[in-house]
């Protein structure tokens, strides 16, 4: 059911891959891609990151290229394609902890014609089981913000555990942002997958 393609910083392409999606690493020409979410307002309303121009698309593109060739590789940035088509659906993410690398957050953005369907909480549980199982990692974590619902409850269907809001801690757009925290720990995933 689920496949990894190993060897990433090797100049081969990362990739993991789903019933419906594959996730792999970002390419030049997904700057057009990173473009169209960028420039929805809907689907940027609540995405904690600043995608406002083409300097700043660029750079995160090339974050993603540059990630991808590390031998070190801390991110894992995504784009989302179907499978069946290959059109790309979304941005997503798994971040380890540089400081302590037992921590992995995850992170997925959808076009909004690929929204409520059911692909998130495919990534989202692709990205668990890459974490705990591949990674080896301890803890996997996702936050959202406060008035995201439909991110809080995808986290909460995927059995991440409500850890706690930052009340109001960054201006995002048009509202201060209250940010909430989901996690898993290894323990509780494989008691999950017994």
């Amino acid at each position: 059911m689920y496949k990894y393609d190993f060897p990433a910083g090797n100049g081969m392409a990362f990739r993991l891959t789903t019933d419906r999606l594959i996730l792999e690493d970002l390419k030049e020409d997904d700057h057009e891609n990173i473009r169209r979410i960028a420039t929805d307002p809907v689907v940027m309303r609540y995405v904690l990151v600043w995608l406002e121009n083409e300097e700043q698309i660029a750079g995160f593109l090339q974050r993603g290229i540059d990630e991808a060739k590390r031998l070190d590789r801390i991110a894992y940035i995504l784009a989302a394609r179907v499978a069946a088509t290959g059109e790309f659906a979304g941005l997503t993410f798994l971040e380890i902890d540089p400081e302590s690398r037992c921590t992995g957050e995850v992170g997925i953005v959808l076009l909004r014609e690929y929204q409520a369907y059911g692909y998130g909480k495919e990534i989202l549980k692709k990205y668990m089981e890459f974490g705990f199982h591949t990674l080896s990692l301890h803890r996997v974590f996702g936050k959202c913000d406060a008035l995201n619902h439909a991110s809080a409850r995808l986290m909460e269907r995927c059995g991440l555990t409500y850890e706690g809001t930052i009340r109001e801690h960054i201006w995002l757009r048009d509202h201060w942002r209250s940010t909430r925290y989901y996690g898993m720990l290894a323990g509780e995933y494989s008691a999950r997958q017994d």
